[in-house]
């Protein structure tokens, strides 16, 4: 009796061994999957912090040009506006100037009037001269119209004459004088009368 008591206890004991086998291979897979899953999320954190970097350097790339633009600009106004700060004041001095000239014109050659004459037009010279040394200190200089080639930008025409001996276009009367301001804006247009009937200027440069 006793000896069949101990084997059936070798038997289960048996049985519990083989119970047991696949139970702790179970527990191996368990234990073995997180760690292949915690690879993924870290891989997966990486990639996700590789792409903000790459997001925030791009940004700050971007930022950096605009911020350089707006810089260029803001100097580009700042030149403009202190370039071209004097431009009205500057057109009401031209009808100053231009009523300097139509007055020294109205009088007669310096060698033919008398002694009175003689200092008002001084005096008109010295101040005509005073005024465009100003103007030039600010910039504004005359056009030169006569004898040149007629150019819509700087030049604005009221009458043509026939000539066939000088070329169509050219500039032979100016009938108020024109000024650029800063070199290479016209402050006013020089009006002018110019020839027609003649040669092109093309064909006489040809």
């Amino acid at each position: 009796m006793a000896k069949k008591e101990q084997q059936e206890n070798t038997e289960e004991k048996v049985e519990q061994t083989e119970e047991q086998a696949p139970v702790e291979e179970t527990e191996q897979v368990v234990e073995e999957q997180p760690v292949e899953e915690k690879a993924e999320v870290v891989d997966a954190e990486k990639e996700a912090l590789k792409a903000e970097v790459a997001k925030y350097k791009d940004l700050y790339i971007r930022g950096q040009a605009d911020m350089e633009n707006l810089r260029r600009r803001t100097q580009m106004e700042i030149e403009k506006t202190s370039k071209f700060a004097v431009t009205n004041f500057a057109k009401d001095l031209l009808s100053v100037a231009d009523n300097l000239e139509r007055a020294m014109k109205s009088f007669p050659a310096v060698e033919e009037a008398d002694e009175q004459t003689k200092n008002i037009i001084v005096g008109l010279e010295m101040t005509q001269k005073e005024m465009m040394s100003a103007l030039n200190k600010n910039g504004i200089t005359p056009i030169e119209s006569l004898n040149q080639v007629f150019d819509p930008n700087k030049h604005k025409v009221v009458q043509e004459q026939e000539d066939p001996s000088k070329p169509t276009g050219t500039i032979i009367q100016e009938w108020q004088k024109g000024y650029m301001i800063g070199g290479d804006r016209v402050l006013r247009e020089a009006i002018v009368v110019v020839t027609k009937g003649g040669a092109s200027h093309v064909e006489v440069e040809a």
